[in-house]
């Protein structure tokens, strides 16, 4: 499968990646989530994202490919810690205690990727929630730190 440097990082990912969402959203059983992303790993697909707020995504993801963990790049999501639908807490105690309940879900010690998911331009502004990604970054929990979003934020 071809892949592409990531932005400015080191990973080389493939053109096409994993989303998350539809297996937490939808209520995927764990054996077509295990079906599903070890046929994409063997497949040369080497990023799989989610995010805290996509039900238990992040538990079947774990369940199914943690065993795997040196195959593909782990993103997630945070900033909605009971759902999109719930409100967002951009506070930096809120995103670090996401951010570790996400490492138990996905059974890793790492992640490569974590993002602010939707976080306002007013939030980001402020300043917090930044912060909150760095300090994960500078305790080894992820090795990137970003934005998923659109408009003016992004």
């Amino acid at each position: 499968m071809e892949k592409r440097r990531l932005g400015k990082t080191d990973m080389e990912v493939s053109v096409i990646g994993f989303g998350g969402a539809e297996i937490g959203y939808e209520r995927a059983s764990a054996e077509t989530v295990a079906e599903l992303l070890n046929s994409a790993l063997d497949a040369g697909l080497n990023v799989i994202d989610t995010a805290e707020c996509y039900y238990n995504s992040e538990e079947l993801i774990g369940q199914a490919v943690s065993k795997r963990r040196g195959d593909f790049y782990l993103f997630t999501k945070c900033g909605h810690p009971h759902g999109m639908e719930s409100g967002a807490n951009w506070s930096k105690t809120s995103i670090l205690e996401s951010i570790q309940r996400s490492l138990q879900r996905l059974q890793t010690d790492r992640l490569d990727l974590v993002q602010l998911h939707s976080c306002s331009e007013v939030e980001l502004r402020k300043g917090e929630a930044i912060d909150a990604l760095q300090t994960a970054r500078d305790k080894g929990h992820t090795r990137y730190i970003g934005y998923s979003g659109d408009s003016h934020a992004a």
